[in-house]
């Protein structure tokens, strides 16, 4: 099962400086690979803990698990060599806009703009997605057990991950019907 729930501690600074000094930094690569409120999105493949979408308007797939307080959801480029990653809280409001937001992922620290939804997904679940332009980020995504988001804010998140790399291998299947 995959929980969000708010973080209230903040690695130290040493930590920090070492994660930041062995990671992999990147910024946000082209926005227009996120699913928007009007896209035209079906859906692919479903199992137990996730479900891919189909979003023939952006040409695109994107992996997502829905809990009932939190939302996670991954996508890839056609081109397969940049992602994106949104995570997402019920009754939790984010600042709308853009800010830097880092995602640890497998010990490595993603840095990048970080674009807030302005419309909610279904069900009230309000976040940010980060777009990374590294093809090290969708790896890391396929073998991570968590994720940290938000660390910087009072909505510090710890998402722990159940098996995304199946889900994420059907998206590329997915990606290959465009």
């Amino acid at each position: 099962m995959i929980s969000l729930k708010p973080v209230r501690t903040l690695l130290s600074g040493a930590a920090a400086a070492a994660m930041i000094c062995a990671a992999s930094v990147t910024y946000a690569a082209d926005e227009s690979i996120l699913p928007t409120t009007g896209d035209t999105v079906e859906t692919y493949w479903s199992a137990k803990y996730w479900t891919v979408f189909k979003n023939t308007t952006r040409q695109s797939c994107f992996i997502e698990w829905r809990g009932e307080t939190s939302a996670v959801q991954a996508g890839l480029t056609k081109a397969q060599d940049a992602g994106y990653l949104g995570a997402f809280l019920k009754d939790v409001e984010f600042p709308e806009g853009e800010r830097e937001v880092t995602i640890v992922l497998n010990g490595n620290l993603y840095v990048g703009n970080a674009t807030t939804v302005s419309q909610s997904l279904s069900g009230g679940f309000s976040g940010a997605y980060i777009v990374v332009s590294n093809p090290r980020f969708i790896a890391d995504l396929e073998e991570a057990r968590e994720f940290v988001a938000f660390q910087d804010t009072p909505n510090t998140v710890t998402v722990s991950l159940k098996t995304p790399k199946n889900a994420i291998d059907r998206a590329r299947i997915c990606m290959d019907s465009f």
